[in-house]
């Protein structure tokens, strides 16, 4: 939808030149969730399929996906799905998208595509068809040309991709940094982007995470400096969180164990796998000996040791969060011990983070991180490097990606500053969709549904799920539980209703207990009295005393503590001469079959 993002007035196409479409279909507004369709010719193709994390106020929700809605309608279309690196907020969609569209080819260099294969099988989904790529590698999808750009991110095996079309040449730069102190295979590729800016670029869809980030990125060389002098500098143990994605850094933690003569565990299921992936595929490089398990860790002194655990977002199941509770099998931290966030914290993990930071100062351990020591590199360029990018492939249209509105908004800013007028700016919101012609006009389409899915174990669910709302009140407020049992002959209550009260707080819980009781008496009482006047509900029991009795409830604790918990009232009829254990349901099964029988 159209929410007054785009503040030019759109050119009109002229005559029949071709089109390109571009559709965003997540991560424009919003951190993660990044998706972006091209639509050129009636053919289709598919960059990235992303997730984000809940939000607090989403309990009991896994993870948000994309609505694919869009993309199922048009499934025929599609030609395939590229991927540009193996973060969560750009595959950890696939496998709901591969529950949609199975037949989709997916494109993505060795390291993202295995990343992806894990994903895929706990899901349940179908498993894709692969087509490995590598940088500076084309390939031809109907009117797509696309060739594959290398950069530095803060995983390996990143790529940018520039699609060619009859309209014109497209580059998407999927996550990106420019750390030209990086190794040579993991460095930005310079010359590709500026030899497409010398062709000539039509559009530049470009990272827009960090456009609120003065001057230039810190280089993990940088950090590995740091984290070489903490390891040696430190007396005892080293505990190092930071992403199992991040392999980048796990390299520099690895020669500044080697530098400082210390062997390394890493722990942790995603750190296990991840770093058992890329040594297997030749990414990463161990020495033999370094990386030793935590039963030769036994045979260290402590300032021998690094141990490289997952959980940097305080996260409360991963391997540094149950260290600090003192449940971890193998790790009882201890004074002595230095504990290195190597990682920024997400929005919204700050709270989070800080009590695991406290927890670990309360047993004793030094606490170093990144507001402290340069310890963490991010993975996304600052602006000077938003600025190279421009300069180097020379849009005509600028489309900041990858961001919230400020960033967006920002990120055209920057254009601003180097001269980009900003008629040429295009800031668009998920669903909205741009047609751009060969003559350099474009037009505003009408916007494609979108949104988001919520994720519940293998569920998917809509934010608008009523479920969510109950949840939230449940938590916010607590919830209460009536249940009276009433004589089915005599219609009389047969003992005190039962009471539950959880999650409400209240001076003196045995008063309110009492009064609930009392409460629910009276109303089954008066019921008895006059029993012709309440209409009985599917199993019997009247429906008008349920809604009454959970009126007097609620009105209850209007006028005692102005709060309005969930309130559950149940009304059960009971036969007191039938057998016990015998329900009504099933007593008049037995009198059919007797009667059959007789």
């Amino acid at each position: 939808m159209n929410d007054g993002l785009t503040t030019t007035e759109p050119a009109p196409f002229t005559g029949e030149e071709p089109q390109l479409e571009i559709i965003p279909l997540g991560g424009l507004g919003e951190i993660g969730m990044n998706c972006m369709a091209l639509s050129c010719q009636g053919s289709m193709i598919v960059i990235d399929a992303g997730l984000m994390f809940p939000r607090p106020d989403q309990p009991g929700v896994d993870l948000l996906v994309p609505d694919f809605t869009f993309l199922k309608a048009n499934e025929d279309k599609i030609l395939g799905l590229i991927l540009t690196h193996g973060h969560e907020d750009h595959i950890g969609a696939l496998p709901f998208l591969m529950r949609e569209i199975p037949r989709i080819p997916v494109f993505g260099t060795k390291f993202t595509l295995e990343l992806t294969k894990d994903r895929i099988q706990e899901q349940k989904a179908p498993m894709p068809e692969y087509r490995e790529i590598r940088p500076r590698s084309t390939v031809a999808l109907g009117p797509f040309g696309l060739e594959f750009i290398k950069v530095s991110h803060s995983i390996l095996d990143a790529v940018a991709v520039a699609v060619r079309t009859p309209a014109g040449t497209l580059v998407h730069t999927g996550d990106f940094k420019m750390d030209l102190s990086a190794p040579e295979a993991d460095r930005t590729d310079l010359y590709k982007f500026a030899s497409y800016g010398e062709e000539g670029v039509l559009a530049l869809l470009s990272d827009s995470t960090n456009s609120d980030a003065p001057g230039h990125s810190t280089s993990e060389k940088e950090v590995g400096r740091t984290l070489s002098r903490l390891f040696k500098d430190s007396p005892g143990r080293i505990i190092v969180g930071c992403f199992a994605s991040s392999l980048t850094r796990i390299r520099e933690i690895v020669k500044a164990a080697i530098a400082s003569e210390r062997k390394i565990v890493f722990t942790g299921r995603s750190m296990t796998g991840n770093v058992s992936l890329a040594q297997e595929l030749g990414y990463l490089d161990i020495p033999i000996g370094i990386e030793i398990d935590f039963e030769m860790a036994e045979q260290c002194e402590d300032r021998e040791l690094i141990i490289v655990a997952t959980g940097s977002q305080g996260e409360p199941l991963a391997a540094l969060a149950r260290m600090a509770a003192g449940e971890h099998r193998q790790v009882e931290v201890r004074g002595g011990d230095t504990i290195i966030f190597s990682a920024r914290a997400i929005p919204g993990n700050e709270t989070a983070i800080g009590e695991l930071m406290n927890l670990f100062r309360h047993l004793g351990a030094k606490v170093v991180d990144p507001h402290a020591e340069v310890i963490h590199a991010s993975g996304h360029g600052h602006i000077d490097e938003l600025k190279l990018m421009l300069s180097l492939t020379k849009p005509h249209y600028l489309i900041p990606v990858h961001g919230e509105l400020r960033h967006l908004h920002r990120h055209r800013e920057i254009a601003e500053e180097l001269g980009i007028p900003r008629s040429r700016v295009l800031l668009l919101a998920d669903g909205q969709r741009v047609a751009l012609g060969r003559d350099r006009s474009y037009r505003m389409m009408k916007s494609v549904r979108t949104g988001r899915r919520l994720v519940e174990g293998k569920r998917l669910g809509s934010p608008s799920d009523p479920v969510l709302k109950e949840r939230r009140r449940l938590s916010e407020y607590g919830v209460v539980t009536v249940s009276a049992a009433l004589d089915s002959r005599s219609l009389g209550p047969l003992a005190a209703p039962a009471v539950s009260i959880q999650g409400v707080r209240y001076a003196d819980e045995q008063d309110l207990t009492l009064s609930l009781q009392e409460l629910a008496w009276d109303c089954c009482a008066q019921f008895a009295k006059n029993p012709g006047a309440w209409t009985p509900g599917p199993g019997g029991e009247p429906e008008e005393l349920v809604r009454k009795l959970q009126a007097d409830v609620k009105s209850l604790f209007r006028a005692h503590i102005s709060r309005k918990p969930v309130i559950i009232t149940q009304v059960i009829m009971v036969d007191p001469e039938a057998p016990a254990g015998s329900s009504a349901a099933e007593r008049e099964d037995e009198a059919a079959a007797g009667g059959e029988k007789g």
